[in-house]
C-alpha cells in the first residue's frame, strides 16, 4: 500500500472509557448519574489517561500522542499516514497531526467557521476531503430522506446536511429546486475535486449514487460490515447510466488535475 488510515486517531492522545462492557449499554443507558455510580462502585466514564480540562493535561496528552504516532510513522516506512480526526476534536490534535505530516479529514458539510461553510480553496493541502465515510449515510439516501420525510427529525437533519453541501458546491441551498442527477451530483463532485486537499475521495455508494450504507455506529445491525455491492463490475460496466456517470467523473478529474 502507498498509504493507510488510522481510524479514530484521537485515541492516540486520550480515549473515553466506560467502566462497563458494551454489551451492558442497555442496562446502563436508562440510569441517571447516581444510579450509574451505584452500579459501578463509584466509577464514572472518563478520559484515559487524563482529560483535557487543564493546560497541563492538554500539553501532556499532546506530547504522549505525538510519541505514539512517531512510532507509527517510523514503522510505516515509505507509506503515507492519514488520521481520521472527526468528531469533537481537541484544538491541539489537528495542528499536531500536520506537524507530523499526517493528513486529517475534511468533511465539507462539517467544516464551518462563524456559521459559514469553509470554501474548499481554504483547506490545508495536507488533508483528505470526502463527503462521507463508512459510518455515514450516503448522499443519495440523505436526498431521499430530505424530500420524502419532510416533517421527521431525520428528514430535517438530512435537508440541513444537503443544504450545507450545496453551499460548499456553490449551489442554491433550496434543494427542492434542484435535480439530483443534472444539478446536484455534478456540482458537488466538481467542488470536491476542486478543493485544495491533497486527496479528494468519494465513497463508492456516493460515487454510484446508491442509498445503502455499510455501517450504522452503535448498533448491531445484521448488515453492518457485511454489505456488498449489489451489482458486479461487469454489470456496472454494461450499464449506460453508469458509463455516463463515470465519463462525467473522469472529465472532472482531468479538469481538476486529479486524473
Amino acid at each position: 500500500f502507498h498509504l493507510f488510515r488510522i481510524d479514530h486517531v484521537q485515541g492516540f492522545y486520550r480515549i473515553y472509557a466506560f467502566p462497563w462492557r458494551p454489551r451492558m449499554n442497555k442496562q446502563f443507558l436508562p440510569l441517571d448519574h447516581n444510579q450509574m455510580l451505584q452500579q459501578t462502585g463509584g466509577r464514572a466514564p472518563h478520559f484515559v489517561p487524563r482529560d483535557d480540562e487543564t493546560p497541563q493535561n492538554r500539553e501532556t496528552n499532546k506530547r504522549e500522542g505525538e510519541e505514539y504516532l512517531r512510532v507509527v510513522l517510523e514503522e510505516a516506512g515509505g507509506m503515507r499516514v492519514v488520521g481520521e480526526d472527526l468528531g469533537v476534536v481537541p484544538d491541539y490534535v489537528r495542528p499536531n497531526l500536520r506537524s507530523l505530516g499526517i493528513a486529517g479529514f475534511k468533511i465539507p458539510q462539517w467544516e464551518g467557521r462563524d456559521g459559514m461553510i469553509i470554501p474548499g480553496d481554504k483547506y490545508e493541502r495536507l488533508s483528505v476531503a470526502t463527503y462521507a465515510t463508512h459510518d455515514h449515510e450516503p448522499i443519495r439516501a440523505l436526498w431521499s430522506e430530505a424530500l420524502e420525510h419532510l416533517a421527521s427529525n431525520a428528514g430535517e437533519q438530512a435537508r440541513a446536511t444537503l443544504e450545507k453541501i450545496a453551499l460548499f458546491a456553490g449551489l442554491n441551498p433550496k434543494i427542492d429546486e434542484l435535480d439530483f442527477e443534472k444539478d446536484f451530483y455534478p456540482a458537488i463532485m466538481e467542488a470536491l475535486f476542486r478543493c485544495e486537499s491533497w486527496i479528494a475521495m468519494v465513497m463508492i455508494t456516493d460515487l454510484l449514487a446508491r442509498k445503502y450504507r455499510f455501517n450504522v455506529p452503535g448498533t448491531k445491525a445484521n448488515l453492518n460490515w457485511t454489505r456488498r455491492m449489489r451489482r458486479s463490475i461487469a454489470q456496472l460496466r454494461s450499464s449506460r447510466k453508469e458509463q455516463k456517470r463515470m465519463r462525467l467523473i473522469n472529465e472532472l478529474l482531468v479538469k481538476r488535475g486529479r486524473a
